[in-house]
């Protein structure tokens, strides 16, 4: 019998203080994105199998914004594959003057150290755009993309993927993104509050069973094309050396 992978969560906030038997309890491949440096400072170093925990610097949080620290982004990125969450929020109290320059940073340092990168662009997702057209990265992941489906069309153009949470987005959008640059997430604990049954990290089976309807598949032959797009994207940055042995034995067994 055909194994079929466990689920593949794209952008999920977890507590840095999360048991290990928790974790592996989730039952599905985790992107735990970080808000803070300092957040991202008290996992650096787990080695937690199934989760890869991300180093960001969220736009919409006041003192976050103000206590980043190129350097100190610098020396962290080099422990992980994955950076987030970051980007620009058209609704933060940060001006955007502010959010642009810490974007710019961080961008700066991934053309030079390539990553997988989870990226907020809520109410800026033109700003974004800017941004990643003057300093162009690897490795693009829209989080919770709700652009025009002019802007779509651009990111698209860009190279960029795109991780879907429970929510979705309309159709008019989703129709404009290739099959093979769709991800699954859940946002937790913010994104998929709306979702019956359990909350919690990994528990994306509303999205594979949405997306199997879009791309004609079912929901299980639509995780298989998630984890065939993660793969894609992994090899794409360069970064497979990064993932733990769980990750790569997933990613080896695929057809």
């Amino acid at each position: 019998m055909k194994r079929v992978p466990p689920p593949i969560d794209a952008h999920a906030h977890i507590d840095a203080d999360i048991g290990k038997a928790d974790l592996r309890a989730l039952g599905a491949f985790v992107f735990a994105v970080t808000r803070s440096l300092d957040e991202y400072a008290k996992v650096e170093s787990r080695r937690d199998g199934r989760v890869i925990w991300g180093v960001g610097v969220h736009p919409g949080l006041v003192g976050v914004q103000k206590k980043f620290e190129v350097n100190r982004f610098r020396e962290l990125v080099q422990g992980t594959l994955l950076v987030g969450e970051i980007g620009l929020d058209g609704a933060s109290r940060v001006p955007l003057s502010d959010q642009i320059q810490t974007f710019r940073s961080v961008l700066e340092i991934l053309q030079e150290t390539p990553r997988l990168v989870s990226v907020h662009s809520n109410g800026a997702q033109l700003h974004v755009l800017r941004e990643l057209h003057r300093t162009p990265v690897e490795g693009v992941i829209l989080h919770w993309w709700t652009g025009s489906p002019e802007l779509t069309t651009e990111a698209v153009r860009l190279g960029c993927y795109f991780s879907l949470p429970p929510a979705l987005m309309s159709s008019d959008i989703l129709g404009l993104i290739p099959n093979s640059r769709l991800l699954t997430e859940t946002d937790h604990p913010f994104g998929d509050r709306r979702t019956p049954g359990k909350k919690a990290p990994g528990q994306v089976a509303e999205v594979e069973q949405r997306l199997g309807k879009l791309m004609n598949k079912s929901p299980l032959e639509a995780r298989e094309q998630i984890w065939r797009n993660f793969r894609r994207l992994v090899d794409q940055v360069g970064v497979r050396d990064f993932l733990g042995n769980e990750w790569k034995a997933t990613l080896d067994h695929l057809d």
